[in-house]
């Protein structure tokens, strides 16, 4: 598998996590959630979503080079 092939099957995979991380902020706050547990989701979304731009740029490579 290429580098690319790589960099695109990780970047898909967050996308998913961004969007279940989304969802899961949406149910909290309709549900009236803890502030805390929202921003802690939050905060993972942010951080998934930085992740995804460093992925897609190529910084990351490094990281999905065969040992």
């Amino acid at each position: 598998m290429s580098i690319e092939e790589r960099r695109n099957l990780v970047v898909s995979f967050l996308r998913r996590c961004v969007r279940y991380a989304n969802d899961s902020i949406d149910r909290k706050t309709e549900r009236g959630g803890e502030e805390g547990e929202i921003s802690r989701w939050t905060a993972y979304r942010d951080f998934t979503e930085h992740s995804i731009m460093e992925i897609s740029r190529g910084d990351l490579d490094s990281w999905l080079e065969e040992e």
